[in-house]
């Protein structure tokens, strides 16, 4: 509207009669005071008009009173509050027929001025009120005189009268202010249609969001929209002018500027409800880049199932990165349900990098990693996405997935899998150390050797027994050729393992070995360290003949005693009428580790001759000649008389609480060589160890004996703490008689919850 001026004169001047007594409505009335004032539109036929409307309140009747007179104002405000704002009226003076009304109205509505008044001074004398002033409008109070007729046409904004209609009477307000007669008007829209869209147009600027609001509403019934002016709307800070804006874009909804700036709103959209219409807006779309970002809406911020539903659409999205990385932010859900379909989905699309990188994602909850990483590891994924998953299902599932996991990972048959298990050798937990070392054998990359080598220097005990055996098994399953060349690599302990490799991988091709192979192992025999002069007379051991066994006389003072040592073992796989003199010597060397070997010798020899030199050792004070005396005896028992057998078991049960690990563990595993029940008893002295290696050496022994009375204690131990001793006794359950152990091992598959070991159950169970 526009801003009424001060004076009467401005302000009738402003209000236009309606032709022909406005539609024939009859003079305003009245009963009692219950009658209130309203412009409206009015229409008929195709003719409408802004008049004056009596409107009952039933709640205005009875006696009239000053509260009466503010309740008429109240109600016309409430009714209208767009129109009056903050207006208010104040009464004072003898109510109604003296009474001094003065209305002010609100700055802010000023342009709806000239309604406020005549709708406030019909109403107010309808209960008897003589006049009403409105200061800075008006310049003396005002009666009905002032707005003489029942009802008056207003002046219109140009968005109200556009299309034009049969409003003849009315004048137009242009958006300069200019009021223009609505004749003139129709006649500018025939003949300039462009110029009066432009005008049109401009109200778009306005800073009333009701008069854009309005506008906005217009705009598709006047022709093509102007999606340059349009489309900035959908940012407009009032929520209904956006809201309008989105409501007239369904004609255009194809076109790819129109589908742009709803996605850009939708985005930065505070409200929820509009957000979610710019969305279907978009779902509707036939472009599949703009229609999926109604399910990226539903995925922030939709109802629970409405987000499982868009996560788990999304799963058939498939090329587009926004859909990767919307699921992968979905990922990071507090809800699991959400997270895990997530999950799904980036497996149907095949998501690895995205998957990859939540592996190390601590806001993804730890149960969707690992959902993540068992999809991953999956055998049809890339190698490299597979180590991915394999390498984190070793690092944080239970113990029974370690070796699994690990031994995938070998199956990869790559560098980077190899890199990964040998980096596992130095870990802290000692289960994935061990698994890491089976792994690498299993991988078979002679590449390990040198890392598998240096990591036993490192170690003690069993560790480093394992370490050392894992290099020479892998060094003794590559080729003749290959074992050659690793002997002549710079690394001194890798051709320490292919120096003794050699030998084995000789005589496993047959016949006598080749001259070449005799020559490399002289020439090792010769080297200036120590331990692959060892490495290379162990290697003449295997090989044997004349030429090897000439060599190892030559060695048998070396000033090493690891090289005495290994000269004692080699002679052991002699014949037993050759270098018995040797190996007699060595039972008096300084050397405990040599009086050890040569014990060892005579026992692989079998030879009983030094029995009685032997036997004393049982008793001797290094550990490692106490353990081959063991050996030795054992074997020489073998066969013997039940009087001799009777007291070796006995020697074997005392030796088994040896104070040195080293001892005990030979002793369980010699008892298990006798199929007695006093050598079960003496096993079982170890079955409750603290220590998990002696426990599964012991139900080894156990099952090793095949006495029936070892089964109970077997079978406790399937449900022992250590998945290593659990497989000890899987693997003799096996070996024990009667079909009880069969029924054992069928009970435990229930409950048995290392994937490795059920596997072994299984087997086992074929086989038995």
């Amino acid at each position: 509207m526009k801003r009424a001026k001060k004076g009467i004169g401005v302000l009738v001047a402003g209000l236009v009669m309606s032709a022909g007594g406005v539609l024939g409505m009859p003079a305003a009335w009245a009963e009692g005071g219950n009658v209130r004032y309203s412009y409206e539109e009015v229409r008929l036929a195709d003719q409408r008009d802004y008049v004056l409307v009596p409107r009952a309140e039933g709640s205005l009747s009875g006696e009239v009173t000053r509260k009466t007179i503010e309740q008429a104002f109240e109600a016309l405000r409430r009714a209208k509050r767009p129109t009056y704002g903050n207006s208010y009226a104040e009464v004072s003076g003898q109510v109604p027929d003296r009474a001094q009304v003065q209305v002010h109205i609100d700055s802010n509505k000023a342009d709806y001025a000239i309604v406020i008044i005549a709708e406030v001074v019909y109403t107010l004398t309808e209960f008897g009120v003589p006049a009403v002033s409105f200061p800075g409008y008006a310049d003396r109070p005002l009666t009905r005189a002032d707005v003489p007729f029942a009802a008056y046409t207003l002046n219109v904004p140009l968005w109200k009268v556009l299309p034009p209609g049969r409003l003849s009477s009315g004048q137009v307000i242009m958006p300069d202010g200019e009021l223009v007669p609505m004749e003139q008007v129709q006649e500018q829209w025939r003949a300039n249609r462009s110029e009066l869209l432009d005008e049109l147009y401009a109200y778009l600027g306005a800073s009333q969001p009701f008069t854009v609001f309005s506008t906005v509403k217009m705009l598709p019934s006047v022709g093509d929209l102007r999606l340059d002016q349009v489309l900035p709307l959908l940012g407009h800070e009032s929520r209904d002018v956006r809201q309008a804006t989105l409501g007239i874009l369904d004609g255009v909804s194809g076109q790819e500027p129109v589908l742009t700036a709803v996605a850009e709103a939708m985005a930065d959209e505070r409200s929820a409800s509009l957000a979610r219409a710019m969305a279907e807006f978009l779902g509707k779309s036939n472009q599949a880049r703009f229609n999926v970002q109604e399910q990226f809406f539903l995925l922030r911020r939709g109802q629970a199932e409405e987000k499982l539903a868009a996560a788990e659409a999304l799963g058939d999205r498939p090329g587009d990165e926004r859909v990767l990385d919307a699921l992968a932010q979905a990922l990071r859900s507090e809800t699991e349900a959400l997270a895990m379909k997530a999950a799904d989905s980036l497996e149907k699309l095949s998501g690895h990098p995205v998957r990859v990188a939540a592996l190390t994602d601590e806001a993804v909850a730890a149960a969707v990693r690992l959902k993540l990483a068992d999809d991953l590891s999956a055998s049809a994924k890339p190698a490299a996405v597979r180590l991915a998953g394999l390498r984190y299902i070793a690092e944080h599932r239970s113990e029974g997935h370690i070796n699994q996991a690990l031994n995938e990972v070998a199956r990869l048959g790559t560098d980077q899998g190899r890199e990964a298990l040998e980096g596992y050798l130095g870990d802290a937990l000692a289960r994935r150390r061990s698994a890491a070392t089976e792994a690498l054998v299993l991988q078979n990359d002679v590449a390990s050797v040198a890392v598998l080598s240096a990591r036993a220097e490192d170690a003690s005990g069993a560790e480093q027994e394992r370490l050392a055996q894992a290099a020479y098994a892998i060094m003794v399953n590559q080729s003749p050729e290959v074992v050659l060349e690793q002997t002549q690599v710079r690394d001194v302990k890798v051709q320490r393992v292919a120096y003794e490799a050699l030998g084995e991988r000789a005589t496993r091709q047959g016949g006598a070995p080749s001259s070449e192979v005799l020559a490399r192992l002289e020439e090792g025999s010769k080297h200036r360290d120590n331990a692959i002069r060892g490495a290379a007379a162990r290697a003449l051991g295997a090989v044997g003949g004349e030429r090897a066994l000439q060599r190892l006389s030559e060695m048998s003072g070396d000033r090493s005693p690891q090289v005495r040592r290994s000269v004692a073992l080699a002679l052991g796989q002699a014949p037993a009428t050759q270098q018995i003199d040797t190996l007699m010597g060595y039972l008096d060397d300084s050397d405990p580790q040599v009086v050890a070997a040569a014990v060892d010798a005579f026992g692989m020899r079998e030879d009983p001759r030094a029995i009685e030199r032997i036997r004393p050792m049982a008793s001797h004070e290094s550990a490692a000649v106490r353990a081959a005396a063991l050996r030795a005896l054992t074997s020489f028992a073998q066969g013997s008389d039940t009087e001799t057998v009777r007291q070796h078991v006995g020697l074997l049960g005392g030796a088994v609480n040896d104070p040195a690990r080293e001892v005990k563990l030979t002793a369980l595993t010699q008892l298990g060589r006798f199929e007695l029940g006093i050598a079960v008893t003496n096993i079982a002295l170890q079955v409750s160890a603290e220590d998990p290696e002696l426990r599964a050496t012991a139900v080894r022994a156990l099952g090793d004996t095949g006495h029936a009375s070892a089964q109970p204690l077997v079978e406790t131990a399937l449900r022992d703490g250590s998945s290593q001793v659990r497989r000890e006794a899987i693997l003799a359950m096996a070996k024990l008689p009667g079909n009880t152990p069969k029924t054992r091992l069928q009970a435990r598959l229930e409950a048995e919850e290392d994937p490795q070991l059920k596997e072994l159950i299984r087997t086992t169970l074929q086989e038995i």
